[in-house]
């Protein structure tokens, strides 16, 4: 009993960090004081004994330090002023993929203040239909930044959740799921800042725990990729056992489609921009541009390809798949925000490749770019040293945790597959 009592100290340290979080009021304003304590945080919880309980439990510290987070502003990422805009848009009838926020169409919309802050306001709809319409059912209950967040926050709780489920089903230590729950990157990427990656990632183990009780899993990785689009990956695995999952699934991407159909090629105007010229956070492409220039951008996005075709061509577990698509996504883009690396962590924790627990634990140190923020422009501009800071020591822990398990089988983590060969 006593030694259960002792591994609670992470918890405890969990929601004592969150409310510090909250106590500080302006993360960009305190950027250096929010960043310390999101990584003393990330490294004690992964330095400290989990709990010894069960699922039930693991749920309930899931909240309650979400359920902290809820109480800070999400001024970290305007991203959320983005969901409840273009959410309110597409329920009265409008097409966010037409116009952007800017636009003087959208002028007597309402909503004007969350418009005054949404980010790039030049720029129309990046993400997938499915994505703008659940944006719209949350504005539609209550068009502020705590309905976003508390729906994600929840979805975050389903991600331990889940982790948990699929790791006891397959009769192994539920530790990393207690992790990914007490982790701040997770709960302050949803709860804190409301991102959409909660409710897509959530799908995506949905999908894998489907596959594990030998059903499809389409439906959920298609849902998925309807919200952000790399669960795409996991569907030339999972479809087979019901191809008409795939059909419905197309169905459903198509009723959601449709209502924007009027936009033309525009609904891939915001992407387009977004894929070929924002930059944030990304190493590698740095690197890859410093040697050839403009071509940086093409090069990875072939290689990213290549990687997720053979991923899906050698791997039969889905959250190989999963780990090699999100892995070459992070590594590859040349922007990469924090909450982009759930994608690659969540699966990671399933296959036990530890250096991804390194990078989501030293990834908070990006947001020290709000050490150049000035709050009258609302602009910044990003160090050279910062990717270098989050990034190089996970490069180096992944070839060397790819060197130690060489011999076994995924060149990105240890371990034979955990469920019987089908």
């Amino acid at each position: 009993m006593i030694r259960r009592e002792r591994n609670m100290w992470a918890v405890l340290l969990s929601l004592i960090s969150a409310a510090a979080l909250v106590a500080l009021g302006n993360l960009r304003v305190a950027a250096p004081a929010a960043v310390s304590v999101m990584v003393v945080w990330g490294a004690a919880v992964c330095i400290l004994p989990r709990p010894r309980l069960g699922l039930k439990h693991l749920v309930l510290a899931a909240v309650a330090v979400r359920l902290v987070l809820l109480a800070a502003e999400p001024t970290l990422s305007d991203d959320v002023y983005r969901y409840l805009w273009e959410g309110h848009v597409a329920m009265e009838g409008g097409n966010p993929y037409l116009y952007p926020p800017a636009d003087p169409i959208w002028d007597g919309m309402g909503l004007t203040e969350i418009r005054a802050r949404v980010n790039h306001p030049e720029i129309s709809a990046v993400y997938p239909p499915l994505s703008i319409w659940l944006f719209g059912i949350l504005a539609g209950f209550a068009a502020v930044p705590l309905s976003i967040q508390a729906a994600m926050g929840l979805a975050d709780v389903g991600i331990a959740w889940m982790l948990g489920r699929i790791l006891h089903r397959r009769a192994l230590s539920i530790a990393p799921a207690w992790l990914y729950a007490l982790h701040p990157l997770g709960a302050i990427e949803s709860a804190g800042s409301g991102h959409v990656e909660a409710v897509g990632v959530l799908c995506m183990l949905l999908a894998i725990d489907a596959w594990d009780r030998r059903e499809s899993g389409a439906g959920w990785a298609m849902a998925g990729a309807l919200i952000k689009f790399l669960p795409a990956a996991l569907l030339p695995r999972l479809w087979r056992k019901r191809p008409w999952l795939l059909v419905l699934g197309t169905l459903v991407a198509l009723v959601t489609v449709l209502p924007f159909a009027d936009a033309g090629r525009a609904l891939f105007r915001g992407l387009g921009t977004y894929a070929t010229q924002w930059q944030f956070n990304g190493l590698i492409h740095s690197g890859l541009e410093a040697v050839i220039g403009g071509w940086a951008r093409w090069l990875a996005l072939a290689v990213a390809v290549v990687v997720v075709l053979r991923a899906i061509r050698v791997h039969w577990l889905p959250e190989r798949i999963a780990l090699w698509a999100g892995g070459a996504f992070v590594i590859l883009s040349p922007t990469v925000h924090p909450w982009y690396l759930i994608w690659a962590w969540v699966p990671a924790l399933l296959c036990g490749v530890r250096a991804w627990t390194l990078f989501a634990t030293m990834m908070p140190l990006s947001y020290l770019v709000f050490l150049a923020y000035d709050p009258s422009t609302g602009s910044w501009e990003e160090q050279w040293w910062l990717p270098v800071l989050t990034t190089l020591p996970f490069l180096v822990a992944l070839v060397w945790e790819s060197v130690q398990h060489g011999t076994l089988p995924g060149p990105w983590g240890p371990g034979r597959p955990q469920t019987p060969s089908r």
